[in-house]
């Protein structure tokens, strides 16, 4: 019989096989009474043999006591830390230690290695090394760092300078009581770790920091660099290659901190010239900055070439901030002063930022070239009177008359009114209506199980699998079966896509009792009452979204376990919108009575939802034939008009303890009939009032292509529905989140009305410029099809900036990436209705760069008439940029720009 020793709280029973030599059952007996400090002495007598007889056992006992662990058992507490001993000690292979050791649940927080490196004592040096070199070459490495340290200095050998050795290492060096100078002198990895700080991804963040009694990394790094234990050179061309890659502001403010206390000679910066140039184009601002300082500084002393300013200039010039430009032209005004023979190379460069999109910018570039003409070549005046083109046509006529008869008498000319450039307003690609084969239907469910596809995959999938399951329910099952038996975990884990877990339901279904057992490991809720309770319980307009996907696909199961599968689905769209032509959905209600087939309730519903608007007379003509119940739903549908829009009211959210800084909402009556659906579609259709009746479902329900393509006639309902979500997520600033779904709301069916150009302000404003690239793409769409009340989303850009959702900054940078595209008007268009509401109160003071855009598309679009509010700011008194630009926009609109 076997030794058995049984903890009864936890029932784990630590079986020693039969035939044990004594020394296998010593060192187990060891283990399993928690004595570790007697397994090393224990393991070291062990043969070869031995050792590989007790490491079964010792990694089946792992196994038990990590899978019934609890933090209040000593008892196991102490059988881990023996474990961790004398795996190691009985791993014979390098591959199998390491294993063993890395990353291991049998580590406790105070990393005691001592144990472990006195099991392995003994041990081959280059054994040891590869161990350690396996370790470090693991994601669990950082880790892993105390015991990949100890076996290197154990084997004597080089460390293996991996990135995740490189983080433990400094997550090592701090230790209280002591500098990190100190503990960094002392360290034996100092030398060949150091090296390697300066290419280890986001490393170096916390170099800056420092508090009393420790100066921090970046001066224990540049101490010992002045005491001779690190290589200047070596730690100059690190610290600078790495400011050259760039990174997160961390990681450059540290290495920012490292090249200031590394205090670099005069010689020594000018002989990194060329890197601080490269620095320019591309660099992180603060880097550029820096390479900024040093080059200027280079060249007050003599030591910079005159085609090295030229290039850092045209670098410079086009960065988008706004400091760095001004001080290079500073640079180039103090470099042909002192040097007038320069005028001539340097003169042209300076005219590079007459195309800069910052007016006050061009304005200074002007005045520097007005001020160097005297000393310019006929060559270089030449070359001004092109770049002159590219200014603003107030600063036009200012350079004609500074420069008179060497610019040329086109470039005094105001610019040609230009048409709004907008997308080609095309119709979409109608699908591909046929079924996908089995096998490839079999890949695309793999991937639709992560969440990774477009509405129109998804429809087209679920189509497939239940025409298969139809026409051919064992070929599909063989199809399917490598699929479901690769799929390990539930679809509710891979995403948040709910279509997923409907997706993943059918699947079930279809397989049958096949599935069972993967059903239950997974804990799939596939069965027809967990489903059926999912979208009948606790509807409200937001929950009821998700919800259509899980009553269509209870719908297809109940039709399965009865034997009675639908031949296709009615609701499968016919344009990637989700809306479905109208002839098309009257033939496929034919083929069903032809063949004397119910539809699924749901599915019917939701097919008549996604009609197009735009029905023609022969689909009225062909429904008005059908005879079934159905049929005649159908008909009556198509004459009836269909669907019809809801009564929708905009409105302020009150000021509440939840919401300190409200947004703007909007309100959706209840649909004529919407009773008459069963859920959730009586939800979805149901009146919906965010701040009268406010539901408590979550973040406002899904904010998907998906959730569109659920009435893609009728935007404006789910728009209503989305706009919670969205406003969370502006009082948190992530409106990024919801922002990709924008374009699929521009290509939607129906009036955009409030709550769509509410979405658009909120998109406009979100914190990245690839964020806002959506609601940019969106709001262009809609211009070109004739949808897109500009001044109406202006006016919202500026209430939702009055009540502090939204910062105008972001909303311009946004809409001069429109102009860019040559929307002029439009931009105009919007900025008109902003303005008036974001001049008045504290807004006013930080719009100047608004003021700038609005100027320029103004004057290429050739608008016209006063606005009150432009036309008293210009009147004031002084000389600052907002006023400046007033009077430029009061001029354009007026004809005497």
């Amino acid at each position: 019989m076997s030794d058995t020793t049984t903890h009864d709280a936890y029932e784990i029973a630590y079986d020693i096989p039969d035939g044990a030599t004594e020394d296998v059952r010593g060192l187990l007996h060891a283990v399993r009474e928690g004595r570790a400090e007697d397994v090393p002495g224990l393991a070291g007598a062990l043969t070869g043999a031995e050792r590989r007889k007790c490491l079964p056992v010792l990694k089946a006992w792992r196994k038990e006591t990590r899978d019934n662990f609890t933090w209040r058992s000593e008892r196991h507490l102490a059988v881990l830390r023996a474990l961790l001993p004398a795996g190691a000690s009985c791993c014979t292979g390098a591959a199998a230690a390491a294993g063993w050791l890395a990353g291991s649940v049998l580590w406790r927080e105070d990393r005691d290695i001592s144990l472990v490196l006195e099991a392995l004592d003994g041990r081959d040096p280059e054994w040891l090394a590869e161990v350690a070199r396996r370790l470090a070459d693991r994601r669990s490495a950082e880790e892993d760092y105390p015991v990949i340290a100890g076996l290197v200095l154990a084997a004597g050998c080089a460390p293996p300078t991996t990135d995740g050795f490189v983080r433990g290492w400094l997550r090592g060096i701090p230790a209280r009581g002591r500098t990190i100078r100190d503990r960094l002198r002392e360290d034996p990895f100092l030398t060949a770790v150091v090296p390697r700080l300066f290419e280890v991804p986001d490393v170096g963040s916390g170099f800056q920091d420092h508090w009393p009694g420790e100066s921090g990394w970046a001066a224990a790094l540049a101490g010992l660099t002045e005491e001779g234990l690190l290589g200047r050179g070596m730690m100059i061309d690190g610290c600078l290659a790495r400011l050259l890659r760039g990174g997160r502001p961390g990681v450059v403010k540290g290495f920012l901190a490292l090249l200031n206390d590394l205090d670099l000679t005069e010689d020594e910066r000018a002989a990194h010239t060329l890197t601080w140039v490269r620095m320019l184009p591309d660099g992180h601002a603060l880097v550029a900055a820096r390479a900024q300082e040093v080059l200027a500084e280079l060249d007050e002393a003599g030591r910079l070439e005159t085609e090295h300013l030229a290039e850092a200039s045209r670098a410079a010039l086009f960065r988008p901030e706004k400091k760095i430009v001004r001080a290079q032209l500073t640079m180039l005004d103090k470099a042909m002063k002192r040097d007038r023979a320069r005028t001539d190379e340097l003169l042209p460069v300076a005219a590079e930022a007459f195309g800069h999109e910052e007016h006050s910018l061009q304005e200074k570039a002007l005045a520097l070239a007005v001020r160097h003409r005297r000393h310019a070549g006929d060559e270089a005046l030449a070359e001004l009177a092109a770049s002159a083109e590219l200014l603003p046509s107030d600063l036009r006529k200012r350079a004609a008359e500074a420069f008179g008869g060497a610019l040329a008498a086109e470039a005094a000319e105001s610019p040609a009114e230009e048409g709004d450039v907008l997308p080609p307003a095309s119709d979409p690609e109608r699908l591909d209506p046929a079924p996908l084969a089995p096998a490839e239907l079999a890949e695309e469910v793999v991937a639709l199980l992560r969440g990774k596809g477009t509405p129109a995959q998804e429809e087209r999938a679920l189509n497939s699998l239940v025409v298969h399951a139809h026409a051919d329910l064992a070929g599909l099952r063989a199809a399917l079966e490598p699929v479901v038996a690769a799929h390990r975990q539930p679809a509710f884990a891979l995403s948040e896509n709910v279509f997923a877990q409907a997706l993943e339901a059918v699947v079930m279904f279809v397989m049958g009792e096949a599935a069972e057992e993967k059903t239950r490991t997974l804990r799939i809720q596939s069965g027809l009452g967990a489903l059926r309770f999912r979208f009948q319980e606790y509807q409200c307009p937001h929950t009821a979204i998700w919800s259509v996907c899980l009553s269509r696909a209870a719908e297809i199961g109940a039709r399965l376990e009865l034997g009675d599968p639908l031949p296709f689905l009615l609701a499968t769209p016919t344009w990637p919108t989700g809306t479905i032509d109208p002839s098309e959905l009257v033939a496929r209600l034919a083929a069903y009575e032809r063949s004397d087939i119910e539809p699924g309730p749901a599915d019917l519903d939701q097919a008549l939802l996604r009609l197009d608007r735009q029905v023609p007379p022969e689909a009225r003509a062909a429904a008005d034939g059908l005879t079934s119940p159905a049929g005649r739903r159908l008909a009556a549908w198509l004459a009836s008009g269909g669907l019809p829009d809801p009564v929708i009211s905009r409105e302020t959210e009150p000021v509440r303890l939840r919401t300190p800084r409200p947004g703007v909402l909007v309100r959706t009556e209840a649909l004529p009939g919407h009773e008459d659906y069963a859920e959730p579609f009586r939800s979805l259709l149901g009146a919906h009032d965010p701040i009268g009746s406010p539901c408590a479902c979550g973040d406002g329900g899904e904010c998907s292509p998906r959730a569109l393509a659920l009435l893609p006639q009728h935007r404006e309902i789910i728009a209503a529905r989305m706009l919670p979500s969205f406003g969370a997520m502006a009082e948190f600033d992530h409106i990024g989140k919801r922002t990709p779904v924008l374009p699929a709301l521009a290509e939607s069916g129906g009036p955009a009305g409030p709550a769509t150009h509410l979405l658009l302000a909120y998109g406009l404003g979100a914190r990245r410029f690839d964020e806002q690239l959506f609601a940019v793409d969106a709001m262009l769409v809609l211009a070109a099809r004739g949808q897109l009340d500009g001044e109406g989303l202006g006016r919202d850009l500026a209430e939702l900036t009055d009540l502090r959702r939204l910062k105008p900054k972001r909303f311009t940078e946004a809409l001069r990436e429109a102009a860019r595209t040559g929307a002029y008007a439009t931009v105009w268009t919007v900025l008109s209705g902003a303005l008036p509401g974001l001049l008045t109160g504290e807004a006013a003071a930080g719009n100047a760069a608004l003021l700038t855009l609005a100027t320029e598309c103004a004057e290429r679009s050739g608008a016209r008439g006063a606005i009150p509010e432009i036309d008293a700011l210009a009147a004031r008194t002084g000389s600052s940029q907002l006023i400046k630009q007033a009077r430029r926009l009061k001029a354009a609109l007026s004809g005497d720009a």
